[in-house]
């Protein structure tokens, strides 16, 4: 018999909704699990903006939700660095906001002497940020980041590009910590939350490399979601159960229809 499903993980764009828009029966489907008896929880690797904003902008959008319903790489990121014991004082390869709201995490963002560089989601790169990064890891400061995805829909140059662009800089460098998905600590951070384990979460998402492998490398179901969408390769994640539309979780991929 499978782990009673206690926890549901719905990836954003692309599952939920599109370009801001829901797909229908999205809305319904969170008001369902909000009368359930299962918790449930939006994760993003994006870290550009705060987790409080993300709280804002679905709520705009019109999912109900409070402030524990999500989780993001940075969220992710808070609990790797503490947890690896790299010290406070950071350079933050990331938006005014995200450093910002980092340091309202207790971490300082530096040029002088950080204990390590932290990569985000940075929206507003400039070719003096890129100077004192590499300038940094030439120096032999370790070097972290949220997330690894290359690119955001719909094409915008994310942190996995630069963490390929930090890694040409020095032969030899290697990345300490990866917060986000596929990558165990937010996993760490949902059960630290809402004390569940990995076989009691479901990750609802449309993208095989972050979304599926996150699920797979943490011992969760998974439900691919496919929107209309045609079929992704797969390679090693495959998915627990491929869901043609987000509007049919309604009633034959509930997780309790599914004996979950």
């Amino acid at each position: 018999m499978p782990a009673k499903a206690k926890l549901i993980l719905f990836d954003l764009d692309g599952t939920l909704y599109l370009d801001g828009v829901p797909y229908p029966g999205a809305i319904q489907l969170i008001e369902r699990l909000r009368k359930s008896d299962m918790e449930y929880c939006f994760v993003t690797n994006n870290s550009s903006i705060a987790t409080s904003d993300y709280c804002e902008k679905l709520r705009r959008i019109g999912f109900p939700l409070e402030p524990r319903n999500v989780v993001s790489s940075g969220d992710a990121a808070v609990m790797m660095l503490n947890a690896l014991g790299v010290g406070h004082r950071l350079f933050i390869l990331g938006t005014n906001r995200f450093r910002g709201w980092m340091e309202g995490q207790g971490f300082q963002h530096t040029e002088v002497n950080p204990d390590a560089l932290l990569i985000a989601f940075d929206k507003e790169l400039t070719y003096e940020k890129l100077t004192i990064a590499t300038q940094l890891v030439l120096k032999g400061v370790p070097v972290y980041a949220t997330h690894p995805d290359p690119v955001c829909p719909p094409g915008l140059p994310d942190a996995g590009m630069l963490i390929e662009y930090i890694k040409a800089a020095r032969p030899g460098v290697v990345i300490q910590g990866i917060a986000g998905k596929p990558h165990k600590w937010l996993c760490r951070v949902l059960q630290e939350r809402f004390g569940v384990l990995p076989e009691e979460m479901v990750m609802v998402g449309d993208r095989v490399g972050t979304d599926l492998a996150f699920a797979c490398n943490n011992g969760m179901r998974s439900m691919l979601v496919r929107n209309g969408e045609p079929m992704p390769p797969l390679g090693d994640f495959q998915p627990t159960v491929v869901v043609p539309r987000i509007n049919q979780m309604l009633d034959e991929f509930w997780p309790r229809n599914l004996g979950w």
